[in-house]
């Protein structure tokens, strides 16, 4: 229940928008079609207003959603849903054709007004026009770097906001009436509107309240750089597994805010990120970053912590995954776990703090699996259901690339390993 929440809110707000609509009536007398066309209207922002208030990463969204990443997939379907609507709400208008007008109102009609009612419908037009460009153009964009598609997604606020306007200059209802169909909708057009100031204009500069300077560097493995942060001010406070977004301000290394793993257990006025560089951003880090330089943290998010699961577990790391677990067995892991920790590597040279895993105190409820792919082929669920008795239920834990989570999860599945659940982090932030 808890991890359906989030959709489950989502589900009411839109069943509550129906409800809302079904006891209002419209200016004047207009066909069913268009009556109907309102109505989508109303639910296409509805979506927009969450998918807007999901861009702001406010803290009640882990809770809701059991971590901000989880938040985010429901902010790529809600987009395209919302944009479905809005071609909905045109073809029903297309449809229901020109409203009836009463003659009172018709009488009280004068040519400017008129005017202005076309160029409301115009403003309709342009605003689904450039959602449909930039949705396509974000779809295209999810090959392209993450900054990139950070840039077209606060372009989205133009469409959003002429949007508005045409809502509030064309809607065949009292959009500021005091029937619960207009206030609902006057509510939700208020948080998607200061969401959008939040997320574009005040983010960036209010959220990243934690200040480090770089106390040390070390490459742990082949394009991995190890970021030891000592704090410059207030310390954070977080959980092992969590993650939280870093930001170097400067022109020097020109880093963009992006989220990476906590790589260590907490420890006070200090903090640690394990970077591999796999982009144009993080590319620059190995060249660009130096002791002393600072950084910006805001977090921290995620829900990805073994304490919430069963006392049996599978740990399944794969590359740069490792660092969710490092913070794991680096932290007091309870006597009565027991816990079966496999970390697959391409090779020996891109292996992280392999040295310092094969050097943990020996513990029974703790056996470490190490797997270099190169010499023995790929971590396998026929390879991990040899340490595991498959017939007891597990929580499994994985990070790593998601199509190692794809394979794994179905061979783990063909092996009929008994599994609770399966937990990851989703960082596909688009």
């Amino acid at each position: 229940m808890k991890k359906k929440f989030g959709f489950l809110l989502i589900l009411f707000t839109f069943i509550l928008t129906y409800i809302c609509w079904l006891f209002v009536q419209p200016l004047s007398s207009i066909p069913s079609a268009r009556q109907y066309s309102q109505l989508v209207a109303g639910m296409a922002l509805v979506g927009f207003a969450l998918v807007n208030f999901i861009s702001t990463r406010n803290p009640i969204l882990e809770k809701c959603f059991n971590g901000l990443d989880k938040s985010y997939i429901y902010h790529k379907y809600l987009s395209i849903i919302s944009l479905i609507l809005v071609i909905m709400h045109t073809q029903l208008l297309d449809a229901g054709g020109k409203p009836e007008r009463s003659l009172a109102i018709a009488q009280n009609l004068s040519k400017g007004a008129r005017n202005s009612g076309h160029i409301f419908k115009t403003f309709g037009s342009i605003s689904m026009y450039l959602f449909i460009g930039l949705v396509i153009l974000a779809l295209i964009a999810k090959k392209l770097n993450y900054e990139r598609w950070k840039l077209i997604h606060k372009i989205m606020f133009i469409p959003y906001i002429i949007g508005i306007i045409h809502y509030y200059g064309s809607s065949n209802y009292a959009v500021f009436g005091l029937d619960s169909f207009s206030i609902f909708l006057n509510i939700i057009n208020f948080i998607g509107i200061v969401s959008v100031i939040y997320s574009i204009f005040i983010y960036e500069t209010s959220s990243f309240k934690y200040k480090f300077t770089i106390e040390k560097l070390e490459l742990v493995a082949n394009s991995m750089i190890e970021i030891t942060g000592k704090t410059l001010g207030r310390s954070m406070e977080f959980l092992p597994g969590q993650f939280a977004f870093l930001k170097l301000p400067g022109k020097e290394n020109n880093f963009p805010s992006h989220p990476f793993s906590i790589s260590q257990a907490p420890k006070k006025g200090e903090i640690q990120f394990t970077i591999k560089a796999l982009g144009d951003h993080t590319g620059k880090l190995l060249d660009t970053l130096k002791v002393g330089h600072e950084f910006l943290v805001s977090g921290p998010h995620g829900k990805f912590n073994y304490i919430t699961g069963s006392k049996k577990q599978i740990w399944i790391a794969g590359g740069i995954g490792i660092t969710p677990f490092r913070s794991f067995y680096q932290s007091d892991i309870p006597e009565d776990y027991s816990i079966d920790f496999f970390y697959a590597f391409n090779n020996k040279e891109e292996g992280a703090y392999i040295e310092e895993i094969m050097k943990l105190p020996k513990r029974n409820n703790l056996r470490v699996h190490l797997l270099n792919s190169k010499e023995e082929g790929f971590l396998s669920g026929e390879k991990i259901i040899k340490y595991v008795n498959k017939t007891d239920p597990v929580d499994v834990y994985f990070c790593g690339p998601k199509p190692m989570r794809e394979i794994l999860k179905k061979q783990l599945k063909e092996n009929q390993l008994n599994i609770i659940d399966f937990h990851y982090d989703n960082f596909q932030f688009k």
